[in-house]
């Protein structure tokens, strides 16, 4: 229903600097609304339609007909429909990142207007990078949100590039993962080192284990590594070695179990394989030439956006953890 001239005024008249006749300017037939904008990302993330409609729980129709309007809407193609999969058009690709930043700053006011009823986040969206000692985290995260009843705490756990990018992306609120190179968008708060060593099975090697062990006596072994979780993100490689006949899987229980079973060898977090070590399933092939690493680990958010009263409290209660208790965790995962 068409509004009165008078309510654009009364819409507007206490918001500073913005101009009421920007409206006018406007063809708002010719404005996507924001389930057309939802269902472009969706299809264009998913790549077909039966996946964007099963994401969106709705039919294969509805978002084939929603892509048409919004096509119509805007006058542009956005898709090529030449191909076996949906692609975007240069048109398309341009579209894409106007429709990401309008859906998330839609989606930021909608958190903040939350923040302004009730005072309190409803959730609070947290992924944890796959090398985090899991059961001392969870601690302490459980001894917080059993006092903040009112907030939901959503996890996520992501290998990789994937914890950066979907802070770096606004998808979640907080992350407790490494740092691949210093980002000055991002606030840390150091928490816990993480110590990561190169195993294998005894039955794999053709060799006894020595403190010698020279890359090049590994080479003609498959190395398990992990995929990197994060899509649109240039991919990282860590220990990888050149040359190697390789072993991908997604996740770390995954990759553990590959180890065990001698299909290959890999670099594990040290507290993941502590008992295997000592039970003789797996051996340690640090040495002068393998050497392992260890990973600073931090609570990390982003340092201009706008957070809520709980996620501040959280904030504070991790950095107490990263001042006075930097030790809560040692290798093998346990308290000391």
């Amino acid at each position: 229903m068409k509004k009165p001239a008078a309510y654009v005024d009364r819409s507007v008249e206490d918001i500073g600097d913005f101009e009421p006749s920007c409206f006018k300017k406007l063809n708002m037939s010719r404005t996507p609304s924001l389930h057309q904008l939802e269902c472009f990302l969706a299809l264009t993330a998913e790549g077909s339609y039966a996946s964007a409609a099963k994401l969106l729980n709705k039919s294969h129709t509805a978002v084939f007909a929603t892509i048409r309007n919004l096509e119509d809407t805007v006058g542009v193609a956005l898709l090529d429909r030449g191909g076996y999969r949906v692609t975007l058009t240069p048109a398309g690709v341009s579209f894409r990142e106007e429709a990401v930043r309008v859906v998330r700053a839609h989606a930021g006011l909608a958190s903040h207007a939350l923040q302004l009823r009730s005072g309190a986040e409803a959730e609070l969206r947290i992924v944890l990078g796959d090398l985090c000692p899991l059961a001392d985290t969870l601690a302490i995260l459980g001894d917080f949100f059993r006092v903040e009843t009112n907030t939901r705490p959503v996890l996520h756990n992501d290998v990789l590039s994937a914890p950066w990018a979907k802070l770096l992306q606004g998808e979640v609120d907080l992350a407790i993962h490494h740092i691949d190179q210093p980002r000055p968008e991002m606030e840390s708060r150091h928490l816990f080192d993480v110590r990561v060593i190169p195993v294998a099975a005894p039955a794999l090697l053709p060799f006894q284990p020595h403190p010698k062990v020279q890359p090049g006596d590994l080479r003609p072994l498959r190395q398990c590594i992990l995929r990197d979780g994060a899509r649109d993100w240039q991919s990282l490689s860590y220990h990888v070695l050149d040359g190697a006949p390789i072993v991908s899987v997604g996740d770390q229980a995954t990759k553990r179990e590959i180890l065990l079973q001698g299909l290959a060898w890999g670099h594990m977090p040290e507290h993941l394989v502590q008992a295997d070590l000592e039970g003789g399933l797996l051996v340690s092939l640090c040495g002068e030439h393998l050497r392992g690493a260890t990973l600073p680990h931090y609570a990390l958010r982003l340092r201009e956006t706008k957070h809520g009263p709980v996620a501040q409290r959280l904030w504070q209660r991790l950095s107490t953890i990263g001042t006075s208790e930097k030790n809560v965790f040692n290798p093998n995962g346990q308290q000391p």
